[in-house]
């Protein structure tokens, strides 16, 4: 179909739509997508569909929410990418920053913690099962796998960085052909190094700082949400401790009960980053704007050139070594994550132990029949039961 005959009010219309409908993670929402835009409407074909997918996979940032600016493009030029873009995130965003701002009045009522205290599990279960999946289906050459273990041993034992982790693992895995054995991790090593923290700042200097960091994270962004928390928890954790690895979780944990990408969490601690200084909403929406900028400004530049971005060399091989880094740095952030939430004082509690494990069990053997979102509520649930029994 030209972009010509699709109207204005039929984008607007759908993708108001699907931006609400949008749980379950990417491949649900390419699959109402692909429903929508190939089979209902034949907006595109397969063929172009499939062609688009790739595309967005060499970009940085959230594959469904850069295929509905590809859509868009593709059916109204400019205006309808940023306009399909715009409708498909913005739910997340007002449901996630409506959730901050709820967590952060009220998040240290018994009720509220409860719930989160059975939140926390299932999120960890969540991305356990993101780990093993991604795994299955990345990791299928031996190299990748050494180049996996050896980058996970740089961000534990060596504390190094989330960009240049990645950027390391991608030339490593590009030159691959001229490196044997310890050379690998010898150039893995030389590439990679550490961040530093930023000190606090007042109120405007706070928003320069989210900004800039979740504009950094918009860029770098590859592999969704799951990979790109390792480097949301090294900014907004470590360096300028704006959260805790609890909250961190917390943040996780209600992004799987809100629509649209994932990703979107970066609205709920960008809230929290700015909450102290009584600019919580202004930090959220600063948060979304940057972190979101860079998929509109490369969709929309790149969707002309689409097959010669795709066929570029050095492309395929690079995110190879890139998704072996993403996968070792989710593993490392993983056990961090995981030791905050099951351990209280030093003490581990059994109950939340448990409750993960029985979460990443139904996850993993029900697979892709299992509703996400529910799994999470049923968390909730236990840990509120917890919380009224005073077990």
């Amino acid at each position: 179909m030209l972009a010509s005959s699709v109207r204005l009010s039929e984008v607007i219309r759908l993708f108001f739509r699907l931006g609400w409908l949008a749980f379950g993670g990417p491949v649900a929402q390419l699959g109402m997508m692909h429903d929508e835009c190939v089979d209902r409407r034949r907006w595109i074909d397969d063929a172009e569909f499939v062609r688009a997918l790739n595309f967005v996979h060499v970009l940085p940032g959230p594959e469904a929410s850069q295929m509905a600016i590809y859509i868009g493009w593709r059916a109204l030029g400019v205006l309808g990418g940023v306009i399909a873009g715009l409708l498909f995130i913005s739910p997340g965003i007002i449901t996630l920053a409506a959730l901050a701002a709820i967590y952060v009045r009220y998040g240290s009522r018994p009720e509220l913690l409860g719930v989160l205290s059975g939140f926390r599990p299932v999120a960890l279960a969540l991305l356990a099962a993101a780990m093993l999946r991604l795994s299955k289906a990345a990791l299928r050459t031996s190299f990748q796998k050494v180049l996996a273990v050896l980058a996970f041993g740089a961000s534990v034992f060596l504390h190094v960085g989330f960009v240049p982790l990645l950027l390391g693992c991608g030339a490593v895995s590009i030159v691959r052909g001229r490196l044997r054995g310890a050379g690998a991790g010898a150039v893995l090593l030389a590439l990679v190094g550490s961040g530093r923290a930023e000190a606090a700042a007042p109120v405007f200097e706070r928003l320069r700082d989210v900004s800039l960091f979740f504009l950094k994270v918009g860029l770098v962004s590859f592999g969704g949400a799951y990979a790109v928390l390792p480097l949301l928890r090294e900014g907004a954790v470590l360096q300028a401790s704006w959260i805790t690895d609890r909250q961190m979780v917390d943040a996780l944990a209600l992004g799987e009960t809100t629509p649209g990408p994932l990703i979107s969490i970066g609205v709920f601690i960008g809230y929290l980053a700015g909450s102290p200084f009584g600019v919580g909403l202004v930090s959220a929406l600063s948060a979304g704007f940057w972190l979101f900028l860079p998929s509109f400004v490369l969709v929309l530049a790149g969707a002309p050139h689409l097959e010669r971005i795709t066929s570029w060399p050095g492309v395929e091989p690079f995110l190879q070594g890139v998704t072996a880094g993403v996968l070792a740095l989710m593993a490392a952030v993983s056990l961090t994550l995981a030791r905050a939430t099951a351990f209280h004082d030093g003490t581990l509690d059994w109950v939340t132990l448990v409750l993960g494990v029985v979460a990443f069990a139904v996850l993993v053997i029900g697979g892709k029949r299992v509703n996400v979102a529910y799994v999470v509520l049923a968390g909730g649930a236990v840990g509120l039961v917890r919380v009224l029994l005073g077990a």
